[in-house]
Parts: C-alpha cells; structure tokens; sequence
C-alpha cells in the first residue's frame, strides 16, 4: 500500500509540475485548498475536451460508426443528455447569455475535478503518514523479538501473523497483549528510599512538619515517576481518616501521636512505610477563642439549671462584665426585594395579558358573528326597522346577562350603540362607531351595509344580510375545523406522557417477572 500512496502523490506532483502555466482565477466562494487544484483540474479538463472532439470528429467521418453503435453509443448519448441537463440547471442557477452558460458549465466541471484531486491528495496523504507512523511504531524485529513498551508506558496491542514452510504451507494470524516491562524486586526495594522521602514532602498538605498536624492531610494514591500504588492506614481514625481528614478539636495542646501507614504495592509485591505524625489542636483566632469560651461557659450553666425552666447567661468573660442581646433575623429586605421584582414582572407582562385579552375578544366577535348577522336578519325579516331591532337585541341580551355571569362582547358593544342613539346621536354615527369598535372586517361590512339603507333606501338590503349570513356560517365552520385542529395540537404533549406512562406501567412489571426468573 504504500507504493500505491506514493504513486499517487507522485502523480499530483507531475500534474502540479505540467500544468503551472495554466491560467485560471479562484471564485471568492472557491474552498481554499481546492484553489491549489484548480490548474492540475484545468489542464486534465483540456486533455479530456480534446479526446472528446476526437471521438466526435472520428465518428462523423464513419470510421468509428459501427464499433459506436454496438458499444459505445447509448453509454456515449446518455452522458451527453446528462451534460445537456447539467448545462439547464446551471443556467438556472446563473442567468447569463449562451456564452456565458457555456463558460459556466466549463468552470463547474473545473472545480469539481479540482476538489476530487484535493480528495486524491488528503486520502494519500494520510495514507502514508498512517503507514509510516505504523512501521515506526514495530515491535517484532527480524530475528523475532517482540519489544515490550518501557516502564509506566501501559500494555500494548499486537498483531501477529504466522507462517510455516513445510510441505503443507500454512499461515495463521493472532492478537496478543505484549505486558509493559516489569521492574526486579531488587529495582523496586532501591527506589522506597526516594518514594519515602516523597512521601514525607507531600502528605504534610499545607502543614509545616509532621510533627505539627493541625490541617488535613494529602494522601496520594500514587507518587509520580514511581510505579507503587499505595493505600492508607490509620493507627486511631479518630484523629486521622483514610482520606486525610484530621479532626484535632478535642486534642491537647501537647498533642497526640497518630502511626500512619503507607501501603506500597507493585504486581505481587507489598512493602509498608510506617510515619508517625503529632496532631495538635487547631490554631484559632481570637474571635474563634472567644466563641469558644463562651460556649463552654454557657454549657456549664446550661447543664447546672437543666431542671428549671430557663438558666441565666454567664454574666463575666476573661475578667469583664457581659451585656446579652438577642439577635433577630430581619428577612424584610428579602421580602421587600421579591414583591417589589414580582410587581416589576407584573408591569412587564400587562401589555402582554392585555394584548391577549384583545386577542380573545377578538376571537369571540369572530365567533359571534353568524348568530348576531342572523339574528338581525330574522328581525329584519319579521318587519322591524334597524333601530329597533338592535333595540330588541339589546334588550334580550340584558335580561340573559342577569341570570349568568357571561360577557359577550358583541352585544356589549350592541348595548354601547343603542345607548349612544339614546342619548342623540344619529343611527348612521352609532353603526359607524359600532363597526370602529369591532374592529373586524365582517362587523365593518355589515355597518356598512346598515349605513347604505339609511342613505340610499333599504332596497335589496335584506337580502344581502341573508347572503351574508349564508358566508357567516360557512366562516364559522371554518373556524371550527381550525379550534379543533389547535386543541389536537395541545393534546400532543398529554398524549405522549401518558403513552410514556403506560409504557412503564408495562415494561416494569415485565422487567422484574424476568429477574426473578
């Protein structure tokens, strides 16, 4: 393989070397290291149109007639008609003039075989550097020794192949695991000299001797450069833990001395280091002190007045007189910060809650709109005049309203309307203002309609509220198809959970009937 790899780079390099006096400019779009390409691409491009129109000129002069027909002509026509496609969409994409179409076309076919050249280099390329870095890594020498990796640097996969010569020549490969290289018990006794010293250094953590503990100590699992693995033993962990944790609250100040155990293991070999160490009492400051004092003095009187109801605080400290008093958590500012950051969100979404509000009043006068329309035109139909039959609406609406708590914005608006008549204004204000205030295009049409009976006449009036009806109605089967698809869409994610639900109340039952098996 890695002659093939090396063929391969050494043909871009002749290609790279033929075509350097080739003239060709990158597009801004073209990728960077295709752009190394684009002369090698160019010149094979030629070489390929110059054998085409070779085999084009041979064909029409008969000479390659025959042999074209059975074997070359279909494969010959298809990749024309794909040339043909190709050159449509490309004008497609890039409107130009037939030349321009032309020279598109070509500089396409360029960049493609310039990144498949990139693609050719890249594959050899790291081909090569994999196979060379493969037969740096060998193992097995000629004369068959199979190196181990050194000390620390972990076990190491290898892949054999055997072969035999006899009269039935055989061959056979195998995986094995080559053992990194193992140091003599001799090796490992020299190096606890140093492991010990490096030890002493690094198990003190932040204090100064061992001989002054007052802080946890650091206890590795493992001291770098070396290839022990090493465990802790505590000779009282209640003053030293396995992790470290030194708890010398209780010690004297003289202190208390602690055996520590380092155990070092390497393969099958075990060797024990032995520290012993001096835990003192922690070093406190003066409030800490302090603190201290006057907690055992109010221990002391706690426990002399344990039977009586309460017990009187230590009145001296260190020689002076004590003032008690009682400290109180004020969590007001909390609160106050909270309430005052929810009325801030509150201020933040009222806009959005009042457009929302608008948004659903909006949808209910949409969804009201068939029955007002009908209604006003059954009334209409019956002989009252426009006034009174939003008079009658009106009146129907307020005697229905007392009995529920229901708001209909469509007859709250009716009501607004026949009150403004009420109070002076003209029918043809009243029904503008009305259609203002629905804000929809259907509440629009039909005031516009009203207003047109009261300028013109009421000629054909009636029977254009019935035709509006009749697309009233067809809207609202429209908008409920659309209420049904949307509460469809909010009953997806109910419907998952419950599936999902189920789904354990299944599998877990199933799951422990198979363990117990």
């Amino acid at each position: 393989m890695g002659m093939i790899y090396a063929g391969i780079l050494a043909a871009l390099a002749v290609l790279l070397f033929f075509s350097r006096k080739e003239k060709i400019r990158a597009e801004p779009d073209t990728p960077t290291l295709s752009r190394y390409f684009l002369k090698p691409a160019l010149w094979l491009y030629k070489r390929y149109q110059e054998n085409e129109r070779a085999g084009e000129d041979g064909k029409r002069n008969g000479r390659t007639e025959r042999k074209g027909k059975k074997t070359g002509g279909t494969a010959w026509g298809k990749r024309k008609e794909a040339g043909l496609r190709l050159r449509e969409e490309l004008r497609l994409l890039y409107p130009a003039g037939v030349k321009g179409a032309e020279e598109r076309f070509h500089r396409y076919q360029v960049e493609k075989l310039s990144g498949l050249l990139l693609v050719c280099f890249a594959a050899a390329a790291l081909g090569g550097l994999i196979r060379i870095s493969g037969g740096m890594e060998q193992r097995l020498t000629e004369d068959g020794w199979l190196r181990r990796n050194s000390y620390g640097e972990g076990d190491a996969q290898v892949r054999l192949k055997g072969q035999a010569g006899g009269e039935e020549g055989w061959e056979q490969e195998v995986e094995l695991t080559v053992s990194e290289r193992r140091y003599t018990e001799q090796e490992l006794e020299e190096m606890l000299p140093q492991v010990r010293a490096a030890l002493e250094q690094e198990i003190r953590g932040e204090n100064e001797t061992l001989d002054e503990i007052r802080s946890s100590l650091s206890l590795p699992s493992q001291v770098d450069g070396y290839p022990f693995l090493i465990a802790w033993k505590s000779g009282n962990y209640e003053r030293i833990r396995a992790d470290g944790t030194v708890n010398n609250e209780e010690v004297e100040e003289k202190g208390e001395m602690v055996e520590l155990t380092a155990v070092l293991s390497c393969h099958e070999d075990t060797w024990e280091e032995i520290f012993w160490l001096r835990v003192c009492p922690p070093v406190l400051t003066k409030e800490e002190q302090r603190e201290r004092l006057l907690m055992d003095e109010i221990a002391k009187e706690d426990e002399a007045a344990a039977y009586e109801e309460g017990f009187r605080l230590p009145q001296q400290a260190e020689g002076e007189e004590l003032v008690w008093t009682e400290e109180h958590s004020d969590s007001s500012l909390l609160i106050f910060l909270l309430v005052t950051g929810m009325g801030i969100m509150q201020y933040r979404f009222m806009d959005d809650d009042l457009r929302k509000r608008l948004e659903k009043r909006e949808r209910q006068l949409l969804l009201s709109y068939p029955e007002f329309i009908s209604k006003l035109t059954l009334l209409m139909g019956a002989g009252l005049p426009v006034r009174a039959a939003f008079v009658r609406m009106a009146s129907d609406y307020e005697h229905q309203k007392k009995g529920t708590n229901g708001r209909n914005y469509v007859y709250e608006e009716l009501l607004l309307a026949c009150r403004e008549m009420e109070s002076g204004i003209t029918e043809v204000e009243a029904y503008e203002h009305f259609g203002l205030r629905c804000r929809l295009p259907q509440y629009r049409k039909c005031t516009a309609l009203l207003v047109q009976n009261l300028k013109k006449g009421s000629a054909g009036l009636l029977e254009a509220l019935q035709e509006e009806a009749g697309h009233s109605f067809e809207e609202r089967k429209r908008n409920a198809r659309e209420e049904g698809e949307r509460a469809g869409t909010r009953l997806l994610l109910p419907m998952m959970m419950m599936l999902a639900v189920v789904m354990v109340l299944i599998l877990v039952p199933a799951c422990f009937s198979f363990a117990g098996m």
